[in-house]
């Protein structure tokens, strides 16, 4: 089963509520019913893979997950945890009562049919809505809205089908070391070095049996905190769970250490390390540094970790940021938990981006989308994390936020209705950060002319990902940052690319008027020293593209900004929406809009269907129709035409076709830029350790310098094409420079030697031209 809704009443910060009751036309449920009236529980929708609960401090966050894992266990239901802002709080005899929280459950066929054979009564539509009012019952409500209350015999049998959940322990970091008598299972307590150290100190100062006596107390080795025992059982799961070492390995070095074969602990650790690298694959995840490799190393009572980074450099713990630690932490946890093989499982994580960096949590993203669906295997669970980071939110899944707010007095915790169409208050209090507009995650930007052209490209491109098309269809959000800059882009382009030697990949989306003509020959000429920022093929006129692309727009349109590729029909709908709710208007009035009215108005305005649409409203309703609005009404249409499941409305079709098309270009374009960053950071690195050498060894030096230098260079390109036709040019120095030998001995022909390595830079295009 998987969960589709959690309910909570009268749990911790939930109280009831209050808005649902509140409501003109809510009905009331019989079995929400209490003494003192109607009180509905607060009802938070889980996605089938995702889900980020955003919140600020002392919002309710993890309240919530304490009541998702009290729900699907059964346990740790107390009184003591009824909310205290509810006028239903009480001390006296006979009067307390219990919080109550649930979960709305989807069975599969084959529980649905242990659900039938148990008599378990299910809603219409299938699914379960299952309450634990208090300790030891379970009840459920059936089709006619009636609380049952389950036997033992049916409530085991629920049971049975529940998912399974797994609590993600956030405050515990991969330990420094870890003892190897713990890996070894030798029966011997875990003291550290600096214990160790203590008790040496101790014992060196006895000088007779008396002393022994005297500080008998302080030779016990105490039991070790939480937090220590949690990490030292985490490295153990490292080791033994995730690099599959057998315990016997670590007895058999433990005895070679203890007998001083040096030879064997080598060869033993090297084995270890190799299994580490095979199993644990953390350069998958840790897009900081795709060389980065965990390691031991042997101490005489542990083993220690490191990390070895692109550099070949090994370093401590200690000496890395400490949101590597907890990255590691979590990602060990994950793959050396056992998940349970017959059922679904829920993993829940309060505020895991504590210790990561913007970077450090965008991997996590990774990883739990990897978690939810898994690319190796069928499975399907379901991930529930709490965080207050604009960072850990997948902006390519806006659907995914949940947003929960605390009220005043005794309203309690609610969940904040469709937050993500909204993404000002309280989401941006939660996250401190316009989610959309100004959380900069990525190095890649790609600018737009206004607002309204963000929100159509972000909310379509959330769509389309919705729908199924390709992820490397679509720009990817939490890579790429929209930025709005209106008649400023030229010059926000200078800022972003003319300053500062590492450039951010970008491109630029311009209408086909005027203004954009304008901004496109701005952007030609107003780089740093009269160079463009960006070179031409990274700037997209709409109107050529669309010129060359397929597209079946309305009749008499010419497509020169993003408006004109939405069709009439769906114009018109997202217009009228606009009018009832901006404008407050009913059904009867805002109909006057038509989409005669429109048509007949688009040849007047030189085929722009936006300068129709917004003359037509304005005749209809004699005021204006804002871009801004615009998009989020239509928006806001398509999602609302999705919901009963039913074909996608006329014009609907299209607009997915069209927007497919473009985002698939904004797409390309920006990859083209990422891969010419790439290209001249590389180029920039292999032009500044040339030079440097060069100017450091003009006429010439030691075999043993040169062969230096060319190690550097291969450190410095990357796992490509390019890099690879450059490390087979430093091979070559090698071998014709006799490199290798006799390194104290001066490079023959250093002239010679100069220029191939100049040369090295070129040897990428020579190849293509098939030169070398």
């Amino acid at each position: 089963m998987r969960i589709r809704e959690v309910w909570v009443r009268f749990y911790k910060s939930f109280n009831f509520d209050y808005e649902l009751k509140a409501t003109p036309g809510s009905k009331a449920k019989p079995w929400q019913q209490l003494e003192d009236g109607w009180m509905p529980h607060v009802r938070v929708p889980i996605e089938p893979d995702i889900t980020a609960v955003v919140g600020a401090n002392e919002s309710g966050k993890t309240h919530l997950l304490d009541a998702i894992r009290i729900a699907l266990t059964g346990e740790g239901l107390l009184q003591r945890d009824f909310c205290r802002s509810s006028s239903l709080f009480s001390v006296e005899h006979g009067s307390r009562l219990y919080p109550e929280v649930g979960l709305t459950l989807t069975p599969s066929e084959g529980e649905a049919s242990v659900l039938r054979d148990n008599n378990i009564p299910v809603r219409k539509n299938g699914d379960l809505l299952m309450l634990r009012p208090a300790p030891g019952v379970t009840a459920v409500v059936g089709s006619d809205e009636e609380r049952v209350d389950l036997t033992s015999t049916q409530a085991a049998a629920l049971q049975a089908l529940m998912p399974h959940p797994h609590e993600l322990k956030t405050e515990v970091a991969l330990p420094d070391s870890v003892s190897i008598s713990a890996l070894a299972h030798d029966g011997s307590r875990f003291r550290s070095r600096s214990e160790r150290k203590r008790l040496l100190d101790i014992i060196s100062s006895f000088t007779s049996t008396n002393d022994v006596t005297a500080n008998a107390a302080s030779l016990v080795p105490s039991d070790l905190e939480d937090t220590e025992a949690a990490a030292q059982q985490l490295g153990v799961d490292l080791l033994v769970g995730v690099a599959r070492i057998e315990e016997s390995s670590f007895q058999e070095l433990q005895k070679a250490i203890a007998e001083e074969r040096e030879g064997l602990v080598n060869g033993l650790i090297q084995e270890m390390n190799n299994s580490i690298a095979r199993h644990l694959n953390v350069s998958r995840w840790w897009t900081q540094d795709p060389e980065f490799q965990l390691r031991v190393s042997p101490r005489e009572h542990e083993l220690v970790f490191t990390i070895r980074d692109r550099t070949g450099t090994d370093y401590s713990f200690t000496e890395r940021s400490r949101g590597l630690r907890y990255f590691l932490s979590y990602y060990v946890q994950l793959l050396a938990h056992d998940r349970p093989a017959e059922l679904p499982e829920v993993l829940l994580m309060d505020e895991p981006d504590a210790y990561l960096s913007a970077s450090g949590q965008q991997d996590l993203l990774r990883v739990l989308e990897h978690q939810a669906r898994p690319d190796d295997s069928d499975r399907e669970d379901q991930v529930i994390y709490v965080t207050h980071s604009p960072f850990l939110i997948n902006r390519n899944a806006g659907h995914r936020v949940r947003v929960v707010d605390k009220g005043a007095r005794d309203e309690g915790t609610r969940l904040v209705k469709d937050a993500t169409r909204n993404h000002y208050e309280p989401l941006r209090t939660s996250l401190g950060a316009f989610v959309a507009e100004t959380a900069f995650i990525g190095g890649d930007n790609l600018f737009v002319e206004g607002i309204s052209d963000q929100v159509l490209l972000a909310g379509m491109n959330a769509r389309l990902l919705r729908l199924g098309t390709p992820p490397s269809q679509c720009l990817d959000l939490n890579q790429v940052t929209i930025v709005h800059g209106g008649s400023n882009v030229p010059y926000m382009l200078y800022l972003a690319r003319g300053r500062d030697q590492i450039k951010p990949a970008c491109a630029v989306l311009v209408d086909g008027d005027d203004a954009g003509q304008t901004m496109r020959k701005q952007i030609r000429r107003g780089g740093a020293h009269g160079k463009p920022t960006v070179s031409d093929d990274l700037i997209i006129d709409l109107a050529e593209w669309a010129a060359a692309a397929s597209l079946t727009v309305t009749d008499g349109v010419r497509v020169r900004e993003p408006e004109d590729l939405v069709p009439v029909s769906v114009a018109v709908a997202a217009a009228r929406r606009y009018a009832r709710n901006f404008l407050g208007l009913d059904e009867t009035s805002y109909k006057i809009l038509t989409e005669d009215s429109v048509t007949n108005l688009i040849s007047d305005k030189d085929g722009s269907l936006w300068d129709a649409l917004a003359a037509a409203f304005r005749t209809a309703f004699d005021t204006e129709i804002g871009k801004a609005g615009f998009a989020k009404e239509l928006l806001a249409y398509l999602t609302d035409s999705e919901a009963d499941g039913g074909p996608r409305p006329p014009g609907v079709p299209a607009l997915d076709s069209h927007f497919g098309a473009l985002l698939l270009k904004l797409t390309d374009t920006l990859t083209l830029a990422r891969e010419r960053e790439n290209d001249a950071r590389r180029d920039q690195r292999l032009e500044r350790i040339i030079d440097t050498f060069t100017a450091d060894h003009p006429i010439g030096c030691t075999r043993d310098r040169a062969a230096v230098v060319l190690k550097r260079i291969d450190a410095a390109v990357d796992d490509t094409f390019a890099g690879d036709v450059i490390h087979a040019g430093t091979t070559r120095l090698r071998r014709e420079f006799k490199l290798a030998t006799e390194p104290l001995k001066n490079v023959d022909d250093y002239a010679g030697f100069l220029e191939q390595l100049k040369n090295l830079r070129h040897l990428e295009r020579l190849n293509h031209q098939g030169v070398v």
